[in-house]
């Protein structure tokens, strides 16, 4: 029993989330003058994290107990295996699948 309402919160949160990051929701909003919205992406947003991804916040983190076992596995097991690299890539990947506009503006952006 447990479980379920454990598991409706959560799709309750989740659905409300994905509803308030939707297309619509973001052009219903009253933005700024200064705020420019393309195809739902916030330009002067993505403007500041290229500035940041460039600047001195250049790295993120991500802790994943599962992740770290298999990353630290394959490098004792792989001659010059590079986590970093590997779960960039990961990483890339996934956004690229998930949110196409938003990586294909970043690197738009990061040609300037």
């Amino acid at each position: 029993m447990t479980g379920d309402l454990m598991d409706r919160v959560f799709g309750d949160i989740k659905t409300k989330k994905s509803e308030a990051l939707s297309d619509k929701a973001l052009s219903k909003q009253t933005l700024g003058e200064e705020t420019l919205i393309l195809n739902g992406l916030n330009l002067k947003l993505i403007d500041e994290a290229i500035d940041a991804a460039n600047g001195k916040r250049r790295m993120i983190g991500v802790w994943n107990p599962i992740i770290a076992a298999a990353m630290w596995y394959l490098k004792g097991t792989i001659p010059r295996f590079s986590i970093s690299k590997v779960a960039s890539h990961w990483i890339e990947e996934g956004l690229e699948r998930n949110y196409p506009d938003l990586v294909q503006k970043i690197r738009d952006g990061m040609k300037k």
